[in-house]
């Protein structure tokens, strides 16, 4: 299957995951990511927890990428989901403390991930934890129009990229807001990149 029956050309959607098997005492790792899917990648936050003593309570920038398995049928495709974090982001002088891979469906909702973490002392490895979209938190997480906001982010996107032909797409349905997005902080230092 082709990507492009897979994926459209230019979105961006948010996706809340909630890694682990919910037992009480176990790890607890909230994933909310944004996924990009011009370039397939994704950024947002982590939070590591467990009630353990001492507690654990991680807190992280994160961002990877994702990409389209494919196997032969009657077996149904996957995403890899590859992530890394730390405290700042990928161009903070901070050093990868979290390293994350999922193999989910084909519909983001399901999966299975293992994931280390730097407790301060060693690294730590989980393996095989169940992955579920938690779609509630999503729009928890939304106090704003959500809607508006993405596709106001869209619209810088495409813009900074310059891509004539998305250019051109937005030229149908939307050119002023558009030309108005380029005077926001992030358009203009997407120029400057």
């Amino acid at each position: 299957m082709s990507d492009s029956l897979l994926a459209p050309l230019v979105g961006l959607f948010p996706v809340s995951y909630l890694i682990g098997n919910n037992q009480p005492g176990a790890q607890r790792l909230q994933l909310d990511l944004l996924v990009f899917t011009p370039d397939r990648t994704v950024n947002g936050a982590a939070q590591l927890s467990q009630t353990t003593n001492p507690p654990l309570d991680l807190h992280l920038d994160v961002w990877g990428s994702y990409s389209y398995l494919t196997v032969l049928p009657p077996s149904q495709g996957k995403i890899l989901v590859t992530v890394q974090g730390n405290q700042g982001g990928p161009h903070a002088n901070s050093p990868v403390q979290f390293k994350f891979r999922a193999l989910l469906d084909q519909n983001w909702q399901h999966g299975v991930a293992d994931y280390e973490y730097y407790n301060g002392q060693r690294w730590v490895s989980v393996d095989n934890v169940p992955v579920t979209l938690e779609t509630q938190r999503i729009q928890q997480l939304a106090n704003v129009d959500l809607q508006t906001e993405l596709h106001n982010a869209t619209l810088e996107a495409v813009i900074a990229n310059g891509d004539p032909a998305q250019l051109k797409q937005l030229a149908n349905g939307g050119l002023d807001q558009a030309i108005a997005s380029t005077k926001s902080p992030a358009a203009k230092a997407a120029k400057k990149a």
